[in-house]
């Protein structure tokens, strides 16, 4: 008896070496799924990396505790087990600490809930400010279409430059977004992720206005580095 109470004592003392708490927990609900499997996932540099997944049967809650060392932006997949549904995905900023996550099936990846996060909140803050600009996008879509459609080539030309500025615009308010949240791993992810082509003087600007601790960060560095990689690209 004193042998195996010895055992579990080693067997526990392993397991507590080998696996610390982790410092971030997920918890969330998707409203509406009774079937399927949900992946927590993450991209290291170009790759998509699974870090846990977990099965849902009935109950639409789901959990996952991982090791985050910093902000970043995580990925939960949800997979279901026909061969027609296509895979559906939900990014989201996580951050060290306590998360949570609602959504629903029907919205599962555009229309959802998350707290715990300051990165994601600003997060949603730019995608209300880029709505905006994607909603006066598709209306000069639509509109340069029907002038296509009637034969009306100055009009046509028209819109075209409207769009042209409308664009301009949007990567404008993109970088000032960046560059008002400097202090946030947010700013060096925008850059990377909405605007990869706009002119490199802006990728710069906004480098030079990160504090040392962000420029550190996984993001930070990702910019560091497409600048380095975009500035050899033209020697």
């Amino acid at each position: 008896m004193r042998k195996s109470v010895i055992l579990l004592l080693v067997i526990a003392s392993i397991y507590g070496c080998s696996n610390p708490k982790n410092n971030t927990q997920i918890n969330g609900r998707i409203k509406g799924l009774n079937k399927g499997e949900l992946v927590l996932q993450k991209i290291d540099d170009t790759t998509i990396v699974s870090i846990d997944s977990m099965r849902i049967y009935e109950r639409p809650e789901f959990s996952f505790s991982l090791e985050l060392q910093e902000p970043e932006v995580l990925y939960l997949a949800l997979k279901f087990d026909d061969s027609v549904t296509p895979t559906r995905y939900l990014p989201f900023f996580a951050e060290p600490g306590s998360l949570e996550i609602k959504t629903s099936l029907k919205g599962f990846g555009y229309d959802q809930k998350i707290t715990g996060s300051q990165n994601q909140t600003t997060w949603d803050e730019f995608k209300l400010l880029q709505g905006r600009y994607n909603d006066k996008q598709l209306e000069l879509i639509q509109a340069e279409l029907t002038a296509s459609q009637n034969n009306n080539a100055a009009e046509v030309d028209k819109i075209q430059r409207q769009r042209e500025k409308l664009l301009r615009a949007r990567y404008l308010a993109t970088v000032n977004f960046a560059k008002n949240h400097k202090d946030m791993p947010l700013a060096p992810y925008l850059m990377l992720a909405e605007i990869p082509d706009v002119n490199l003087k802006y990728h710069d600007t906004i480098y030079k206005l990160l504090s040392p601790e962000i420029k550190n960060s996984k993001y930070g560095k990702a910019l560091e580095l497409f600048m380095n990689q975009q500035k050899d690209s033209v020697l």
